[in-house]
């Protein structure tokens, strides 16, 4: 299979995600169906020990999401 067709996606952080489209955390919730307390780790500030790195897949997701929010 040819890797031209697929779709090129960039990663995006949940907390960069949450700044550029100005989404409150349920509505975040509501489009990437993460629960609410996962997400308030992944968007806590970077030196709380409440935070989290999330995986790599996380990130593609919210690229995802990302992609077609920016297509409206």
């Amino acid at each position: 299979m040819s890797n031209k067709h697929l779709l090129k996606v960039k990663r995006i952080h949940p907390k960069e995600f949450k700044l550029k489209h100005g989404l409150s955390l349920s509505e975040i919730h509501e489009l990437s169906d993460y629960p609410p307390e996962t997400l308030k780790h992944w968007l806590a500030d970077e030196y709380s020990s409440r935070y989290q790195q999330p995986k790599e897949s996380v990130l593609n997701h919210f690229g995802l999401l990302d992609l077609y929010l920016s297509a409206f």
